[in-house]
């Protein structure tokens, strides 16, 4: 049942909006007004003392290899004050550029600047007739110098944050620390290039960052001078020991008394005065992971004077509305959040995963079941052993002795470890595919409605659906699956590589230079297919191609810039594709099913069929938004294609909804009639009326075809 935020949420949610919008704004309104000066003291989140919180600090003394193990991890360096020990990208005298912002940045002493300003303000000033040099110094020059004031992550991707006045809001520029470059903020995310998302930034530290990446964020909505004003404060920055273990004021002031030292030394009773996870049930455990690890509105009315109220052990759906996938909205509109069966395809969710899976409903696993936050790598917090098969063997123990009868693969194999199966990497975030955590086992049933790639299918990267739903059949009694003919003779990786949509690509690239992939597939046929998404309009999605490329034999040094000018990424498609020429490519029977010919060339009549039926599909989704520009687009696209066979890997608009696309799809025998009812649907009265509703377009667009 769909969840309605009360009223007090809703103008929760609108004030953040109005922040949000005033985040945009700020960009376009770069003024000399306060301009190269620091922030004032209302504008940046500061550390306060609390009648509940004592940071970290008083926790050391009494627990320090907890202190240590937490100081080393990811956590603790989610939010930093800026400063030589928080920062890692350089700063000495750069400039950044994108087509949109520019970025001036300097190191002064032990402080980080940057100045912000249009790249192309000069222009805009000739064209308006106004000479560039008559308003620099005056309240019309388009820059911004600040300090930066804050950092989030430290593990694959850092963000900065100044302030300006009542916003704090980050960087235009990411740097990626895998890479040791900065890029455009664009450039790291998986948005429709297109899209307003793709460009300027809207965060808010203040209202979003605040609520998960501190603890004890308070936004502190409060007056000043006459108007609403936002005076944040945490009670430390970072993720913290009182994230996950509670306020611990009253615990520290119990124990500075020696005699309840002894006596919870001796009795070894829990403790009531901090909460100890391992303590808790399976559900109050995984609600502290939840609680960020999910995403959520907050509940509390108040939320905007007093942060959120929720701590570790209380009961998360009080202060937490959940955003499932059952809701409306994410039903309709979600597609980049969760996949089409409802799993979760964003890395960070991972609760929202976990709370989908039986081992949860009707087990006990909880979160620390795998992870440890003490006794594990920081790069993924597993507990030691939890990276085998003994994640699944410790509570399904009638598996360990016939675990090769149960998987049909070799025992030691990869086909045999139990999260390859139950656990496929379908999630994306911050350049790599991660693990689901709603762990299920493979249905191409699903698979096939949902767009979710299966596991059998991301190892088996060369395999078609049918291969995978006949051996599921007859290893495991799963019912006999309806596919189309391109699915029951083409490799699944392919077909969702081609006619799929980003989240698809990228977890497929991902794959292709995955070992245990490799292992079974094999990797001599991948490198034309990875070539041709080196023009992916999508650059996460080209950078992870060419980091798979790079995995195939006879490209291990192969250069190429993700984010760089178009014209090179072609020139790299073209090199990519000339090395793969004079390679052996005798793949015998399998050719067919890999769209390649006897001679390892690619089948182009069909890879134009696919990109056409993509391209549709985003037309359809186009039309569905209410966005009929981007229809008319796609369909000159759609057209243009089918003589051009370079332009495969074209400009998606948006990304498809399987429901809506299905029920257009089948107007249409093949790509030259879609083509008729895409354009049917733009002329009829429905794209004027904004109707959204994807049986009735498609009824309209047969009646129109047919009149």
């Amino acid at each position: 049942m769909m969840t309605v935020p009360t009223f007090a949420t809703r103008i929760v949610i609108l004030f953040a909006c109005a922040l949000t919008v005033t985040s945009a704004v700020f960009w376009l309104r770069l003024t000399a007004e306060d301009s190269f000066s620091s922030a004032s003291p209302l504008d940046v989140p500061h550390q306060v003392s609390s009648n509940e919180f004592v940071t970290s600090n008083a926790c050391r003394s009494c627990h320090p290899d907890q202190y240590s193990t937490w100081h080393d991890s990811f956590h603790r360096t989610m939010t930093q004050i800026a400063t030589p020990e928080a920062v890692v990208a350089p700063f000495e005298d750069l400039e950044l550029r994108d087509d949109a912002l520019s970025c001036r940045l300097e190191r002064r002493g032990n402080e980080y600047w940057a100045t912000v300003f249009e790249t192309n303000w000069k222009e805009r000033y000739l064209a308006a007739g106004i000479d560039p040099e008559t308003v620099i110094g005056t309240s019309r020059t388009p820059f911004l110098t600040k300090r930066v004031e804050l950092t989030t992550g430290s593990h694959h991707v850092q963000i900065f944050w100044i302030s300006d006045k009542s916003n704090m809001v980050e960087l235009p520029f990411y740097y990626h620390i895998d890479g040791k470059r900065w890029i455009p903020r664009s450039d790291s995310v998986l948005v429709p290039p297109a899209s307003a998302d793709a460009g300027v930034s809207t965060s808010e530290w203040r209202m979003e960052c605040i609520k998960c990446h501190s603890v004890g964020g308070n936004p502190g909505l409060t007056e000043y001078h006459g108007r609403a004003f936002l005076q944040s404060s945490v009670a430390e920055f970072g993720i913290s020991c009182e994230a996950c273990h509670g306020p611990a004021k009253q615990h520290i002031e119990h124990h500075r008394n020696p005699l309840n030292r002894y006596r919870r030394h001796l009795d070894g009773e829990p403790d009531p005065t901090i909460v100890n996870p391992k303590r808790l049930s399976h559900i109050k455990s995984s609600e502290i992971c939840g609680q960020c690890h999910l995403s959520f509105v907050p509940k509390d009315p108040d939320f905007l004077t007093r942060g959120l109220q929720y701590r570790a052990g209380d009961d998360l759906t009080v202060t937490h509305e959940v955003q499932l996938f059952e809701d409306g909205p994410l039903r309709e509109g979600g597609f980049m959040t969760y996949w089409r069966d409802g799993t979760v395809c964003v890395g960070g969710d991972e609760y929202l995963g976990l709370i989908k899976s039986a081992c949860y409903l009707r087990g006990e696993m909880s979160c620390l079941s795998c992870h440890s936050m003490h006794q594990s790598d920081p790069n993924d917090q597993l507990a030691e052993g939890m990276d085998s098969n003994q994640a699944c063997l410790q509570c399904h123990k009638s598996f360990i002795d016939n675990i090769e009868e149960h998987t049909h693969h070799p025992v030691n194999s990869s086909g045999s470890r139990c999260y390859n199966c139950h656990m496929p990497n379908t999630s994306y975030a911050l350049f790599t595919a991660m693990r689901s955590h709603r762990i299920d086992s493979p249905d191409i049933a699903s698979s096939h409605r949902s767009g979710r790639p299966n596991a059998c299918n991301l190892c088996h990267l060369d395999q078609t659906l049918d291969w995978s739903a006949q051996h599921l059949t007859q290893w495991y009694g799963a019912p006999a699956v309806e596919l189309d003919e391109d699915e029951e003779t083409v490799a699944a990786s392919l077909l969702w590589l081609l006619r799929g949509n980003a989240a698809q690509r990228v977890i497929i690239v991902w794959h292709m230079g995955w070992e245990p992939a490799h292992r079974a597939a094999g990797k001599t046929w991948q490198a034309p297919f990875l070539a041709q998404i080196l023009e992916d309009p999508y650059s996460v999605v080209r950078y992870i191609a060419h980091q798979s490329l790079t995995k195939l034999p006879g490209y291990e040094d192969f250069t190429y810039d993700s984010i760089g000018p178009e014209q090179e990424r072609s020139r790299a498609h073209r090199e990519a594709l000339t090395k793969w020429e004079q390679q052996n490519r005798d793949l015998g029977s399998r050719a067919r099913r890999l769209l390649l010919d006897p001679t390892g060339h690619t089948r182009d009549d069909d890879v134009i069929r696919f990109a056409t039926l993509r391209i549709l599909n985003e037309a359809a989704v186009s039309i569905w938004k209410g966005r009929p520009d981007l229809a008319t687009r796609a369909i000159e696209m759609a057209k243009r294609i089918e003589h051009d066979s370079s332009s495969h890997f074209h400009t998606p608009l948006t990304e498809p909804d399987d429901s809506f696309t299905r029920s257009y799809l089948a107007a249409g025998k093949d790509q030259y009639d879609q083509i008729d009812v895409i354009e049917a649907l733009l002329n009829s009265s429905a794209t004027d009326l904004g109707v959204r509703d994807a049986d009735l377009l498609a009824s309209i667009a047969l009646t129109n075809r047919k009149s």
